[in-house]
């Protein structure tokens, strides 16, 4: 058989597995982008073309299937961390409509006309104004323009519901706030579980002494608090799990999805708009540890709110979930694309700051190398640093191991990233960490949030308007 032969019969074979599985598909209500890369990835070019074309005709099917709710939401998310799984503040006026802001623009010199610098001063100023707002708030003792959500407000006979503390923090906050949620939805009180967690490991003498209280302020009722001791006595106590507030857009609050919470006074909102309204209510830090952050930002990295760019580089255990690591040479080619952004670089050329969190520090050497002219800063750089947890890639199950130190210093060091990644002007990082999801809510809008492994070609609300 000759070798065009040979590439027509494997083609028809191939097309015959993507078709079998495009159906398999079309009866659920969504192609898998992963498939649908790894087929258009290992198809001869005459067959991926082909694929191609029905891709884009079934795209357009399901588009006017769920015209109700928001397109490109079959992005390639991050579960949760234990368990294996298969393959609002308003913007500001200039940035409500993604289609304007979100635009990918080429890299511009500083040539760049008088009159563009002029019109992207306004809509950046206005960015700018925003997030200094928001570091403000955060910054502040009070922790200033988010009130304490009212854990009590329920039917105090109703079933209590437990929610659980699982996975690593970002995730398990999340999960949290969402079963916060579908709790007020359902008028039910509800407190957290962290009895089995492993951010809540045991002492020397098997006894668990709580996580959550060391870092922030209570989420949920106390476990003495007098619904909650009723409710046990009585046997209403109903455990909740993480998939009940995930796996369905509606409960997890997507993009363009009503929720009406008349309790918390919300008679409608809209999914992304709820989350920002109350992630700030929910996840209080400390003053001792919102201090150390300002501190941090400011004095040790010298970042001005908004006058830098942030890089979220996860590694860990991310690997064992099989998700591929980003390479770094993409967040230099993406970061090179945004420099027009920044009012410094388009009249003096100068590149700003470069903010990096990560948990696997030997990524910052990579970085210099590549852009030596560039100023990269870390946490990773902070010499007190040096003693916390997980400097090499973070593994939840190495949590149980981590001494009081060690989990404090990692704790201070993650808390300083949040920070600076959410009042960085430009964030870039990954859709298969928790933090970006974190993060995301935090910042008071869609702009300037921009996420590697999205679809190829796609638009960063492929991946966010599914969180």
């Amino acid at each position: 058989m000759h070798r065009h032969d040979r590439q027509i019969l494997a083609s028809m074979v191939l097309l015959s597995v993507f078709f079998l599985f495009a159906v398999c598909a079309s009866h659920s209500g969504t192609f898998n982008p992963r498939l649908r890369r790894t087929l258009q990835q290992t198809m001869p070019d005459s067959a991926a073309e082909v694929a191609a074309e029905y891709i884009r005709l079934t795209d357009a099917q399901e588009a006017k299937r769920t015209s109700e709710t928001p397109q490109e939401l079959t992005a390639v998310v991050e579960q949760p961390e234990e368990t294996k799984q298969p393959d609002g503040e308003e913007e500001p006026a200039a940035l409500q409509q993604e289609e304007v802001v979100e635009a990918q623009a080429a890299p511009q010199d500083t040539t760049t006309p008088a009159a563009a610098v002029s019109e992207l001063s306004k809509e950046e100023m206005e960015v700018n104004a925003h997030i200094t707002k928001l570091h403000s708030d955060m910054c502040s003792a009070e922790w200033a323009n988010a009130d304490p959500l009212p854990y009590d407000s329920c039917d105090p006979n109703a079933p209590v519901n437990a929610v659980s503390l699982f996975g690593g923090l970002t995730n398990a906050l999340k999960m949290i706030l969402l079963g916060g949620v579908k709790s007020w939805e359902e008028n039910r009180c509800f407190f957290v579980d962290e009895s089995v967690s492993h951010l809540n490991k045991p002492d020397q003498h098997g006894v668990r002494h709580g996580f959550l209280h060391k870092y922030m302020e209570p989420i949920g009722l106390d476990l003495d608090h007098p619904i909650v001791k009723k409710a046990r006595e009585e046997n209403r106590i109903v455990k909740r799990d993480w998939s009940e507030f995930w796996n369905d857009l509606s409960a997890r609050r997507a993009y363009g999805h009503i929720s009406k919470l008349p309790s918390l006074g919300f008679q409608e909102i809209e999914g992304h708009n709820l989350k920002r309204n109350l992630i700030r209510r929910m996840w209080r830090p400390h003053n001792k540890y919102r201090q150390a952050s300002c501190h941090a930002m400011e004095e040790t990295h010298g970042l001005k709110p908004a006058e830098y760019m942030a890089f979220s580089v996860r590694r860990g255990d991310k690997g064992e979930e099989k998700f591929a690591f980003t390479e770094l040479s993409e967040y230099i080619d993406e970061a090179e694309k945004q420099l027009h952004r920044f009012q410094s670089y388009s009249t003096t050329g100068e590149v700003p700051t470069i903010f990096v969190a990560t948990d696997d520090c030997t990524v910052m050497p990579e970085f210099r190398q590549m852009r030596p002219n560039w100023n990269f800063v870390s946490e990773c750089d902070v010499e007190e640093n040096s003693k916390a947890a997980a400097q090499n890639g973070f593994a939840l199950r190495d949590f149980k191991n981590w001494g009081d130190d060690a989990e404090d210093a990692h704790f201070t060091k993650f808390f300083t990233e949040i920070y600076a990644m959410t009042m960085s002007r430009v964030f870039i990082g990954v859709g298969y960490t928790n933090v970006s999801w974190w993060v995301y809510f935090l910042r008071p809008f869609r702009h300037s949030f921009i996420l590697l492994d999205k679809p190829k070609g796609a638009p960063d609300s492929r991946m966010f308007d599914f969180w």
